[in-house]
């Protein structure tokens, strides 16, 4: 009897023990397997936010690519190579407009994974954004038919509030001595009958607030009966910075900027020794070098010192498309243009405070076999009667553009003497532009 007890005990704490040893493993299982799916759930949250950040760099490398900015029509908003746009979309904030700077947002979703990375892209303000930008003051003079930019804003009627000439100075048209006809006229597609741009009308409307006609009411052009109008298009005594527009550097970076068109294979700076310069600063035939350049497949010129411009030196003709565009630079120094024909692309001209411009003009008359370009619309006399002491941009004779013009010239004065017709293009403007970059305090914070 004694025997069956103790048997009957021994049964009982064995299946306690199987029962306990049963429990335990099942407890045990079922963290082990909390402890699967917990880690199958962060290997699919890191995946959906490595797939949401890879959108954030595929996002850059099209924007950079192209060349655009996040609320133009041409980007995709996805990233097709990572992941279907099902899964992954790419939008920003602001979601339209023209702005310099934008966050990314890159939001990734799939079967329930979602994730969700911002960062911030800046960019230079896009070039100029008019058809001439400066930080001096401007004065027109002759015939000129300026196409503006049309900009991305709209007035309550639905037209544009377009964008001629910005200036951080005044915008002043004096009539010449002996000119007949003479005006500055803002165009868009209801004036057509006044010509159009390097490659015709343009198709878009400007609010009538936001175009100009100046001239002198005294000699009023015949195509007029209605007094001068400085219209919203023209803005003045504006903060400009177009170096900074152009590269998103400041002026105290520009070797860096050098040297990137240096090493461009479509680069070339002109100037740089002692002995290809007169002694008050001008190039030596200055437009047989840069000439010669752009026949060589140059398209990204840098000159420094003072610069005179003449003839076809950039092609005899307006380009139909972008891909021929030129990006000139006259740094820290004189430039005059007689008669340049055509120009494709943004011209960006940059004068320090202390340039001694009277002596630079001095010295274009006083060397002139040197130089090979005279001006015909003041001689030296004239210098500092009629101001040129403070004019390091003067525009003389006919000339076609299509793209921009951007000058930092603070406390200058800029002249334009001529039949001169521009026109805003921002795929030439921006043709060459490495502007895009992650601001600081996002990525690539080194």
């Amino acid at each position: 009897m004694m025997s069956k007890e103790h048997g009957m005990i021994s049964l009982s704490i064995v299946s306690i023990l199987l029962i306990a040893s049963l429990l335990f493993t099942l407890a045990s299982s079922k963290q082990v397997y909390y402890q699967i799916k917990r880690a199958q759930n962060t290997i699919l949250e890191r995946q959906a936010f490595w797939n949401a950040e890879g959108g954030l760099e595929c996002a850059f490398t099209e924007l950079k690519q192209k060349n655009i900015k996040p609320t133009e029509l041409t980007f995709s908003h996805t990233c097709s190579d990572l992941a279907p746009s099902s899964l992954l979309s790419i939008n920003s904030l602001p979601a339209t407009g023209d702005h310099t700077e934008y966050k990314l947002i890159s939001h990734y979703n799939n079967n329930g994974s979602r994730e969700e990375v911002r960062k911030t892209i800046g960019y230079g303000g896009g070039g100029v954004l008019s058809t001439i930008e400066t930080s001096a003051s401007v004065e027109l003079t002759g015939s000129q038919h300026f196409v503006p930019n049309k900009t991305d804003n709209k007035a309550s009627d639905g037209k544009y509030k377009c964008k001629s000439v910005v200036s951080g100075g005044t915008v002043n048209y004096v009539a010449s001595v002996s000119g007949t006809d003479e005006h500055f006229f803002t165009l868009d597609s209801t004036t057509n009958s006044h010509g159009g741009g390097g490659l015709g009308a343009p198709t878009f409307e400007c609010n009538s607030s936001y175009l100009s006609n100046l001239f002198d009411p005294a000699k009023p052009p015949s195509a007029f009966s209605i007094s001068p109008v400085k219209g919203g298009d023209i803005l003045e005594n504006e903060t400009v910075d177009v170096f900074n527009s152009l590269f998103n550097k400041d002026i105290s970076e520009y070797a860096s900027v050098r040297e990137e068109i240096k090493n461009d294979a479509v680069g070339i700076v002109i100037g740089t020794n002692t002995s290809d310069k007169t002694s008050g600063g001008w190039v030596k035939n200055c437009h047989t070098k840069v000439d010669n350049a752009y026949k060589n497949g140059k398209r990204r010129i840098w000159i420094d010192g003072n610069c005179a411009l003449t003839g076809s030196v950039f092609g005899t003709s307006i380009e139909a498309n972008n891909n021929e565009a030129v990006q000139l630079i006259v740094f820290n120094g004189v430039l005059f243009t007689k008669t340049v024909s055509y120009f494709n692309g943004i011209l960006y001209q940059y004068v320090n405070t202390t340039l001694n411009v009277q002596t630079a003009w001095e010295n274009l008359f006083d060397e002139t076999t040197e130089i090979g370009v005279l001006p015909g619309g003041f001689h030296k006399h004239d210098i500092v009667t009629l101001g040129y002491n403070n004019t390091p941009f003067v525009a003389e004779g006919s000339v076609y553009i299509d793209g921009g013009v951007g000058i930092d010239a603070i406390d200058r004065t800029i002249r334009i003497n001529g039949s001169i017709i521009p026109s805003y293009n921002k795929g030439k403007v921006t043709k060459h532009s490495t502007q895009l970059k992650w601001e600081k305090g996002t990525w690539h914070d080194f």
